[in-house]
């Protein structure tokens, strides 16, 4: 899924004065470094690759995240479709799962002229639903909204604890 790497390395980006290796993976090629057994040899070959790197970095060829800042980017595009993601090396620890499911309040709900809910989320998501369920209370700024991953990639949501609405993220 979206975001679940430590470096995201960009395809194609290629710059003068790279090997085609280079090209390819700059970090393992950095790491490929602490084989060298000669110590001025592999200083040379960690002070090239490390500028090389840098290089990459400063231009946008490539981009590091945590896990961290990796999870924090997921529940943020909770609900959204993602686009798939370049992995440099397989994670050697379980990667981060989306998540199923968010717990915020809302900051402002409205009607749409056919009577569904349009509420925007604390974070600035806007959710609409989408079924012809009818709430016992209206939903509105503060309350609580738990929103769910359901069947076939629809999103449920309780308002306040109250029976769950069908919805689908707008933005």
């Amino acid at each position: 899924m979206l975001f679940q790497v430590l470096a995201l390395i960009a395809t194609g980006a290629s710059g003068a004065g790279f090997g085609q290796a280079a090209a390819q993976d700059p970090v393992r090629d950095l790491l490929g470094c602490r084989s060298v057994a000669e110590d001025a040899a592999r200083l040379q070959c960690l002070d090239r690759r490390a500028a090389e790197l840098a290089q990459r970095l400063e231009r946008g060829d490539v981009t590091v995240s945590t896990r961290a800042e990796v999870a924090q980017v997921q529940a943020a595009q909770f609900g959204r479709s993602a686009p798939a993601t370049i992995h440099s090396e397989p994670a050697r620890q379980p990667a981060t799962e989306p998540p199923r499911s968010i717990d915020t309040t809302i900051r402002s709900a409205s009607r749409t002229a056919d009577g569904k809910w349009v509420m925007i989320l604390a974070d600035g998501a806007r959710w609409q639903q989408i079924d012809g369920r009818t709430l016992s209370q209206d939903p509105r700024a503060g309350m609580r909204l738990a929103i769910r991953r359901a069947a076939m990639g629809s999103f449920l949501a309780n308002v306040a604890g109250q029976t769950a609405i069908r919805v689908r993220r707008l933005d």
